[in-house]
């Protein structure tokens, strides 16, 4: 049984099934009906990535409404709609009694689908939204800071954030590819960095106590998350 929201991916799910049910793997010969131009043209793909950052934005208003809550990852993934029961791995088999329950998709409503791409993958959108916080809250810490950090600490913490922002997003990537464990080495490599953030993060200083505490109550809470959030699907990975 899978044990996080974060495991499944629905939209990877939802086109496996869509081209089991049309044989799109199987038809080597490519003889099924020509239904038209299917393809996005630029513009078609620039409104995709403004709806990407507005689930991502969508993603960081859902988890600051719910941060004081104990199960705030898992609350954040039922706002988002990450809980839903039809959601599968990726290398779940559909067996032949869930086949025949399966309804057709049309062609035309096949056509009408968003493409699946990594952007819409809950991965994908957690590291990008957490960490977009954590940068843009740094950055408000730093403009109101009169005590003014080293450079070395300041250029650190901003490469370590980066770091472990990366190899997150590499991680979804091979998840998405169903490559498991070379998802496991780049969450590993994600949390070292990670790690990195944390351990500098409370070197930085400012002149009221109370803001400093607060940031730092912010931030580490949102790291925190970011581990426990790939520490579950490192978990499942590895079963």
């Amino acid at each position: 049984m899978v044990e996080t929201k974060f495991k499944s991916y629905y939209f990877k799910s939802k086109r496996k099934k869509i081209m089991s049910q049309y044989d799109f793997e199987n038809n080597h010969d490519g003889e099924w009906e020509d239904n038209g131009e299917v393809a996005w043209n630029e513009a078609d793909w620039q409104k995709f990535l403004r709806n990407a950052d507005k689930e991502i934005s969508k993603f960081i208003t859902a988890y600051n409404n719910v941060s004081d809550e104990p199960e705030r990852i898992d609350e954040t993934a039922a706002i988002m709609g990450w809980q839903r029961d039809d959601w599968s791995s990726l290398d779940e088999e559909l067996d032949e009694e869930t086949m025949k329950q399966m309804r057709p998709v049309e062609m035309e409503e096949l056509r009408k689908m968003d493409p699946y791409t990594i952007h819409r993958h809950p991965i994908y959108i957690s590291a990008i939204g957490l960490y977009a916080y954590l940068r843009n809250s740094w950055e408000h810490y730093m403009r109101n800071n009169r005590e003014q950090s080293a450079p070395h600490l300041t250029w650190s913490y901003c490469s370590s954030l980066a770091e472990g922002e990366r190899h997150a997003i590499l991680a979804s990537n091979c998840l998405d590819l169903g490559d498991y464990l070379l998802a496991v080495c780049h969450f590993k490599k994600a949390h070292a960095a990670l790690n990195e953030s944390l351990r500098l993060n409370r070197l930085f200083t400012h002149q009221t106590e109370k803001v400093f505490q607060k940031y730092q109550k912010e931030s580490n809470m949102r790291l925190h998350d970011l581990r426990e959030i790939w520490l579950r699907v490192m978990h499942d990975c590895r079963k």
